[in-house]
């Protein structure tokens, strides 16, 4: 606009510049600016605040239901968990690049975090396997894997994980009073032993 200003604007008429200012006050009154709240000191804290003793991954999502639902369920994810979310770490710039590939998803993040305990031991325990398709996430899962209408593979990691969402615009937090990053359940060794036996 600044280019097409400077260069026509020795040909303008009073209409063009009416014209002008028009266009521009419909704009700004359609157009809202939404200030980022992921920065607050708050919902840093809420992000971070296990940080030494979990791993912590996030997921954004649209739909603030389907958030809920999430916490009542557990986290769905087709073959790879890493394909739907994203591992951080407390560093801004880590931080701030992840935020703006994944900010379009939706509005609402998801986190998970997982004791580096509970990690650690299924992550050792696939390593012994030598299943080089099965991930620590498959293995964190109470209910059984179930195929969709693709074929593919569907896992839910335990709604214990979830440790609640933030709405990133308005910075407004809910906690999942479910949430053990701690939980371990035999389930997960009975994962193990389905991976153990697959060809």
């Amino acid at each position: 606009m600044v280019g097409k200003l400077t260069k026509f604007e020795k040909d303008w008429d009073t209409e063009n510049v009416l014209n002008l200012i028009e266009k521009l006050r419909i704009v700004s009154n359609e157009t809202t600016v939404k200030r980022d709240k992921l920065f607050d000191e708050n919902v840093i804290k809420f992000l971070f605040s296990n940080e030494k003793e979990t791993k912590i991954f996030v997921h954004y999502t649209k739909d603030e239901g389907i958030a809920r639902k999430i916490f009542e369920e557990g986290f769905k994810f087709v073959d790879s968990f890493e394909k739907t979310a994203e591992q951080i770490i407390n560093d801004t710039v880590d931080l701030t690049y992840k935020h703006n590939i994944r900010k379009y998803y939706g509005k609402y993040i998801i986190v998970i975090c997982i004791s580096n305990n509970i990690y650690d031991h299924y992550d050792n325990e696939i390593k012994k396997l030598n299943k080089h398709f099965a991930q620590v996430e498959q293995m964190l899962t109470e209910i059984p894997p179930c195929f969709n209408d693709n074929q593919d593979e569907v896992f839910t990691l335990s709604k214990r994980f979830i440790k609640g969402y933030v709405n990133y615009e308005t910075g407004v937090i809910e906690l999942n009073r479910g949430f053990n990053p701690n939980f371990n359940s035999e389930k997960f060794n009975q994962n193990l032993e389905r991976v153990r036996s697959a060809n």
